[in-house]
């Protein structure tokens, strides 16, 4: 699905994040969604992924092209645990690292990435993995 322009809307901190992102909380199968952001961190766009019981998937390529269509400053990213548990994965960290320093090469800053459980969020951010 391509990424769908948003009203402006201004993701300033981690709770403005964490709403951003609420809907993922209930889904069933991991959902992945990025949003892009202005240098003021006013949503410019986003973009939705819906994978499997326990895995999803999106290249960086396709968020680098995003951003770069956006005009973005910078990304968020999040994505579901349907299990219940946030803690990031090895995989997560491995991807979220990469995708910070491909993005890095085009002048966007990986801003964060959300992991989210039913009734917990993991910043990655915050653990100082970004």
């Amino acid at each position: 699905m391509p990424p769908s322009p948003v009203p402006s809307r201004r993701i300033a901190d981690l709770a403005a994040a964490r709403a951003l992102f609420a809907g993922l909380r209930n889904a069933t199968v991991e959902t992945v969604a990025v949003a892009y952001l202005d240098p003021d961190r006013r949503l410019l766009g986003m973009r939705h992924v819906v994978g499997g019981r326990d895995r999803v998937a999106i290249s960086i390529r396709t968020i680098a092209v995003d951003a770069l269509a956006f005009g973005a400053h910078g990304v968020l990213l999040a994505h579901n645990h349907p299990s219940g548990d946030a803690t990031p994965s090895a995989r997560d960290v491995a991807f979220t690292r990469a995708l910070a320093a491909g993005l890095r090469t085009l002048e966007v800053v990986m801003l964060d990435h959300l992991v989210i459980a039913v009734d917990e969020v993991t910043s990655l951010r915050a653990m100082g993995l970004v």
